[in-house]
């Protein structure tokens, strides 16, 4: 199973990441999308917010993340 990330970033554009694995939660397509783009980490303690401000610095709106699965 693989999963297909959609997103916008800040400047209005949309982007669409493409996993190697099944996505179950936007917490993980979030942490899946960071990953692929390789954004820098950043540790505040709260796992959420910090996956959140990984994508604010790769100008990516954490709320604009959504997944959808996709079969092989």
């Amino acid at each position: 199973m693989k999963a297909q990330i959609q997103y916008r970033k800040t400047d209005g554009s949309e982007g669409i990441a493409l996993t190697a694995s099944a996505v179950t939660s936007t917490v993980q397509a979030k942490k899946d999308l960071a990953a692929k783009l390789n954004l820098p980490i950043v540790e505040s303690g709260n796992e959420e917010a910090d996956i959140d401000a990984r994508l604010r610095k790769g100008n990516i709106d954490p709320e604009s993340i959504s997944f959808s699965q996709l079969s092989e």
